[in-house]
């Protein structure tokens, strides 16, 4: 049998290489889809992603010995000519793979439990967390381990202990009634503050803490202030507001305000004291 033409047996060869190139590519992107499906079950030490001297999570750029042993920058830029591990001389050099896998590699928030959806790159976990409106704070009463978010745990002061909680309009004073125990002021932006009443010999002694998860100083001031013509008696106090998450109960350093008895209500579990409050962002 004679053998085709040149021209026939190129035209059949292009045709099947056309017909061959998205084969190809379908199985290779059904093999990378694959691949992607297993990394959902993938599990890993994340201390692999530190840096083995300082500790502190690996971010680019990162360098590696002769060997392959890495290290994060401010440790290279401290041993810049010997290998933390093998201790040889050696030419640290960037390790552009270990980067990419520190940049690919995504963890959840450590209050996913308390409502965060967030998901970061590893090294930037920690400054996430350090802010995260979702980290809990926690219920002071000594008997009750509840956590959650302040919007949680105000659900849980008026489910659980049927504490009072009168909302609070900034810069605008407003009187109240404070029971023994803990009543719960709601700011206008969602903010609580726990007013805290014990009874004492001289009287009712009120403290006042803004309740946040982080301790980012002091973002309110508060007034409280104390009127009567009869007996004729009067007395304010203005100072800012503790900040705390409540971890370890009502904290012991607020400024104390005292009501004399002769100015308190009822008896016993039931005493009560009005109170005019003031609530200022700072």
């Amino acid at each position: 049998m004679a053998a085709p033409p040149a021209g026939l047996v190129d035209v059949f060869r292009t045709g099947w290489d056309s017909w061959e190139e998205p084969q190809q590519q379908e199985e290779k992107q059904g093999a990378a889809c694959k691949r992607r499906k297993a990394a959902a079950d993938v599990t890993m030490d994340l201390a692999i992603l530190d840096c083995p001297v300082c500790c502190h999570p690996l971010r680019s750029p990162i360098f590696q010995c002769t060997v392959g042993h890495t290290i994060c920058s401010s440790c290279h830029d401290k041993l810049p000519e010997k290998c933390h591990f093998c201790s040889l001389p050696t030419v640290y050099s960037r390790c552009h793979m270990v980067e990419n896998v520190v940049e690919s590699i995504k963890v959840a928030c450590s209050n996913v439990n308390h409502g965060c959806t967030a998901r970061m790159t590893y090294y930037l976990k920690e400054e996430h967390e350090k802010g995260c409106p979702h980290a809990p704070c926690f219920c002071p009463e000594t008997s009750c381990g509840f956590s959650g978010s302040t919007a949680r745990l105000l659900e849980h002061f008026l489910g659980k202990h049927k504490w009072h909680s009168p909302k609070v309009t900034y810069n605008k004073a407003f009187q109240i009634r404070v029971h023994l125990g803990s009543t719960v002021l709601v700011g206008e932006d969602g903010h609580l503050f726990l007013v805290n009443m014990t009874l004492e010999p001289l009287g009712g002694v009120i403290s006042v803490c803004c309740v946040q998860p982080h301790f980012t100083g002091s973002k309110f001031k508060c007034r409280l202030a104390l009127s009567c013509t009869e007996p004729s008696y009067c007395q304010a106090m203005e100072f800012l507001t503790r900040s705390t998450n409540l971890y370890d109960g009502f904290p012991k350093d607020c400024f104390p305000f005292l009501v004399p008895k002769m100015l308190l209500r009822g008896t016993g579990a039931s005493t009560t004291a009005m109170v005019g409050v003031t609530v200022t962002p700072q």
